[in-house]
């Protein structure tokens, strides 16, 4: 059930994500297009690619995370006894829970002080809180899904050596 939510929930922000970053896309095109024709290019294109990939990185992480698409190297994992190898994986998954946490804490605290200072951007003059609001949520859902994975390797930890089977990996 949990995982179904959050399987949800980070494919939604993997579709905003897509979108911003087919809009940035768009943007720089644009801009090379005035360059090259008018000899004029859009002003503030590169705080909005900036910006942009900010945005998209902080909501795609929670996907990522949730897929397990992340690098990892796994060359001591694997060579150690599963039940250790979940041990590992816990404590992991514990730490990103806690830094995901942690940057969606101050994300969430900042924004408040971003707007009552009325802080924008440099060229566009764009309100900085919104940035940090949207990827505080961002962060806040990677840390729901590595406190997600944390439990679930918890759990193996503690299942009987006959529900283990080589080969048997944790995967939704």
């Amino acid at each position: 059930m949990i995982n179904k939510v959050l399987d949800k929930a980070t494919s939604v922000v993997t579709i905003i994500a897509s979108v911003l970053l087919i809009l940035i896309g768009l943007v720089v095109l644009a801009n090379i297009i005035m360059r090259a024709i008018f000899n004029s290019p859009i002003g503030g294109t590169v705080e909005v690619v900036q910006y942009g990939m900010m945005t998209c990185a902080a909501l795609i992480l929670c996907r990522t995370g949730f897929q397990k698409r992340h690098i990892a190297v796994t060359l001591l994992v694997d060579a150690i006894p599963k039940r250790v190898g979940n041990i590992f994986k816990t404590l992991t998954s514990l730490i990103c829970t806690a830094v995901f946490a942690i940057i969606s804490w101050h994300d969430f605290t900042e924004a408040p002080n971003m707007a009552a200072t009325g802080r924008t951007s440099d060229v566009l003059k764009l309100p900085i809180h919104y940035l940090y609001i949207i990827m505080a949520v961002g962060f806040l859902l990677g840390a729901l899904v590595f406190l997600y994975w944390t439990i679930v390797y918890a759990i193996s930890i503690f299942k009987p050596a006959a529900e283990e089977s080589p080969g048997n990996t944790i995967n939704k």
